[in-house]
């Protein structure tokens, strides 16, 4: 039985590739997690850049209870199954009026380098996210099903430099702070700068299942439902690290390693 989905949100899932929105956090939930999330940006200098902001789960207590919280577990169990696995975190924050920062058109298959059909991201709202405030768009592709075919079950396509899509073919993916949208690594989105008087921050999170096998042998993992019989990743436990101090050294390494695992997987997918 499903736990919080319900049918038509996951035949969404399964037609579209993105489903929201989808409330997991109250707001008062979603208040405390967001002046995690500005401390931390704080402590790396007040606007660190979304590479440097990464793999905060594996370091990080409150990042770890934000990213295994039960009701992001239950949406996405509803889509993967019992056994998940958080293969990465990232935080993305957008202040105000900062033309500076947008993201271009992409899908995420090929950088993550993981099974498509058992993987998919959690994108929570800890701010409203909003056309105004840079909120991600996504391309509304009538050919969808016949990408999918042509990709079979792992995406080969590195994604970048794509062409932006028609004004009338996207759609906004408006949350509300403590609101989640989840989408596979096949939809095409990316999102402008933040034009407004407030911040934007979302925290992604990138769910997969011990079955995969990653392209980067041995990425680092927790394991946060059901059981790990494959042995594919490098299972680490909850971070339990009251020293700040450390616990940001250690996710500076973590982050400077993930983002050369993404970079052999677009080299790779290229190949």
């Amino acid at each position: 039985m499903p736990k919080l989905l319900t049918t038509e949100q996951r035949l969404r899932f399964a037609s579209k590739g993105i489903v929201f929105p989808i409330r997991v956090l109250s707001l008062t939930e979603a208040e405390l997690y967001r002046s995690a999330c500005d401390a931390l940006e704080v402590s790396l200098g007040g606007r660190p850049r979304t590479v440097e902001v990464r793999q905060m789960h594996l370091h990080f207590a409150w990042a770890y209870r934000l990213a295994s919280h039960r009701r992001i577990l239950d949406a996405v169990e509803d889509l993967l199954g019992p056994n998940l696995l958080i293969w990465a975190t990232e935080l993305f924050a957008k202040h105000p009026r900062d033309a500076a920062v947008s993201i271009a058109w992409h899908r995420d298959g090929a950088y993550m380098g993981l099974d498509a059909q058992r993987t998919l991201t959690a994108w929570l709202a800890l701010t409203d996210s909003t056309p105004e405030n840079g909120g991600m768009r996504i391309a509304c592709e009538p050919n969808r099903a016949e990408y999918l075919r042509l990709q079979g079950p792992k995406s080969s396509v590195t994604g970048r430099n794509l062409p932006d899509p028609p004004e009338e073919k996207t759609r906004h993916v408006l949350l509300s702070a403590g609101e989640m949208s989840l989408h596979d690594v096949h939809v095409l989105h990316g999102s402008g700068p933040n034009r407004s008087d407030h911040k934007r921050m979302g925290f992604a999170i990138r769910f997969t299942t011990p079955e995969t096998c990653p392209a980067d042998n041995r990425s680092p993992a927790i394991l946060v439902r059901g059981e790990d019989r494959y042995g594919h990743f490098d299972l680490q436990p909850p971070p339990t690290e009251e020293d700040s101090h450390s616990a940001l050294r250690g996710m500076q390494c973590s982050a400077r390693r993930h983002l050369d695992a993404t970079l052999r997987n677009l080299t790779l997918a290229t190949r």
